[in-house]
């Protein structure tokens, strides 16, 4: 079955009236963060906001992930897995606020490229750093490694995935924790709760097989994990994650979507969820009873243990049918939360909260408000450009997606599907920089715009699509003017300006827009791109150029000797021979 898919895409801009991130903590007396002082962090604090100030610690967190091939069993049935150190999910990057991450990479793959983005992570000055093959690098070859190297400017929980292919549907994924201080007390961190989506077939096979090529069908996911793990259908095999909880004490508890496709529900029965951050952004607390969890998205949430010791409990993790989203074990995605008096080995007969599956959004827009107020200042740009999502004209394929721009060098629509070897950075510093970037980037160029540093851009993104699609962002976090079913009318349509929530990851409603804004604060070359990784994969995507001209964004590369880095990387993925590779 060919679906229609149309997206437009207007721009337009405003001034933000802070200036550039300047360092330097609201002055105060420093204080300790204890389970009675979350809000604290040494001389920093929950009111310094992340996106202007961080701290220096000058300590350095090291990271070394081998990439390779491993057989593992995350629902009790063995698979052939890309994995980092032959882990999955893979080794957790930790460190505190401020801190230097430098995290080295080394390709184990016979005949395969790879890379590691980190999700949400800012890179501020440090677009070398972002990890989107073809964007800003080249893939790492077979038998070669590359050391990303960038500051934890934000706080809070995050992941970081392979960003070449399908890669990180295969096992290339872990999580991020940056510890800081949060907007409410806790007394225990019991770390990341990855959920996921899992294909037991491989996804490159998959991605090639007629359901997919011909029909535009996405694979229907045999199952979903919890940290990795579950039974399997059968209950035969596998076994499930267990949470431990201590009676009277407030547990955070870091949720994260690492999957493919599925929007999930989360709640553990007979508890609440208090929620104190949704992405990298500190929000102002909201309780409820469960969350649901886009693609990409994150949040941290805290949960206060009063129930009888001697109980158990289901947290579950269920597909929205709403946002039709369906794995085949839809009711058995689970893990254990045990009180420490509960017999061991015992499974819960806790009941679930009550939902009604009618809609497919995020959290109501009301209750991601922002700890740190921001607020987004009329246009400073009237200019407009329109991009279109379309299947391919020049193919069958009902996922191949297009873009057009006027702002390209063609009239022809073209999906995103950039050639690994040339890389934006890698063009831009050549001895010949073209005019104009090449339209397989699918780019917005903003660098010819003389934009004043700190310029908005606003997003306006629509789909007729029965269908939602978490939108992500590269090196920002996005502010959410609005969103609605329907279609956006300018000059009628309201939209808030007025600390709308934030974050780097947002779905796009069925047959719905999305009014977003970017502030243009951070030099580079930034993926705009839908994070199901089908639709990226078939050229759901698009180039944002950012700064005051060209010579910010190669400045980026050319400051501290990144660029001779880069260069390195490309001349060995040129002479590997496997750029055509999908």
């Amino acid at each position: 079955m060919l679906f229609s898919k149309s997206i437009v895409v207007l721009l337009t801009g405003v001034t933000l009236t802070a200036a550039a991130p300047a360092r330097g903590p609201t002055k105060r007396a420093p204080c300790e963060n204890t389970p009675t002082s979350r809000g604290c962090w040494g001389d920093f604090s929950i009111d310094d906001d992340p996106h202007y100030t961080w701290p220096d610690t000058g300590v350095t967190r090291t990271f070394n992930f081998n990439i390779g091939y491993t057989t593992l069993s995350p629902d009790g049935i063995s698979k052939q897995m890309m994995t980092i150190n032959n882990q999955y999910p893979g080794p957790p990057i930790e460190a505190n606020w401020g801190d230097n991450i430098q995290v080295t990479v080394c390709n184990n793959l016979d005949v395969n490229g790879t890379g590691i983005h980190f999700h949400g992570v800012r890179q501020y000055l440090s677009n070398f750093a972002d990890g989107a093959a073809s964007q800003t690098e080249c893939p790492i070859s077979p038998g070669d490694c590359f050391t990303y190297k960038f500051k934890a400017t934000q706080h809070g929980t995050s992941w970081y995935h392979s960003h070449y292919s399908l890669q990180y549907s295969q096992g290339i994924l872990g999580p991020i924790i940056i510890h800081g201080p949060k907007t409410s007390n806790y007394d225990i961190d019991l770390g990341p709760l990855n959920i996921q989506d899992y294909y037991r077939e491989s996804v490159f096979e998959l991605s090639q097989s007629p359901q997919t090529r011909i029909l535009g069908i996405p694979p229907v996911p045999i199952s979903g994990l919890i940290n990795g793990k579950n039974t399997n259908l059968a209950g035969t095999n596998g076994s499930r994650h267990e949470i431990t909880f201590t009676p009277n004490k407030k547990h955070l508890l870091r949720l994260i979507n690492t999957g493919t496709e599925v929007t999930f529900r989360f709640s553990i029965d007979n508890h609440s969820l208090l929620v104190v951050s949704a992405d990298f952004i500190p929000i102002v607390p909201f309780t409820t009873t469960s969350l649901l969890i886009a693609v990409g998205q994150r949040y941290d949430v805290i949960i206060t243990a009063n129930q009888p010791s001697n109980t158990s409990y289901w947290a579950r993790v269920e597909p929205i049918l709403s946002c039709l989203s369906i794995t085949l074990n839809v009711p058995n995605i689970r893990a254990i939360v045990r009180y420490p008096n509960s017999p061991p080995g015992s499974l819960p007969s806790s009941l679930p909260p009550l939902f009604l599956d009618n809609s497919c959004t995020d959290q109501p827009l009301s209750s991601l408000v922002p700890y740190h107020s921001h607020s987004v200042p009329p246009s400073a740009l009237t200019s407009s450009t329109q991009a279109d999502l379309l299947p391919a004209s020049s193919s069958s394929y009902a996922m191949k997606w297009q873009i057009t721009s006027n702002h390209s060098s063609s009239s022809t629509p073209h999906n995103y599907s950039p050639l690994k070897s040339n890389p934006i950075p890698r063009l831009l510093l050549s001895s010949s920089p073209p005019t104009e970037i090449p339209s397989e980037f699918v780019p917005l160029d903003l660098t010819p715009l003389s934009l004043p540093p700190s310029s908005f851009i606003y997003i306006l993104i629509s789909s007729t699509l029965p269908l939602p699609h978490p939108i992500h962002l590269h090196g920002h976090d996005i502010y959410i003017l609005g969103r609605g079913t329907g279609t956006f009318l300018p000059g009628i349509t309201p939209y808030n300006t007025a600390n709308p929530p934030r974050r780097d990851t947002i779905n796009l409603p069925q047959t719905g827009w999305l009014l977003l804004a970017f502030s243009t604060d951070n030099p580079g070359s930034w993926l705009l791109h839908c994070h199901i990784a089908w639709h990226l994969h078939d050229g759901f995507g698009m180039t944002i150029l950012e700064g005051t001209n060209r010579s910010d964004l190669t400045g980026v590369y050319t400051n501290g000797g990144h660029d001779a880095e880069l260069e390195r990387v490309c001349v060995n993925w040129e002479g590997s021979g496997l750029d055509s590779r999908i």
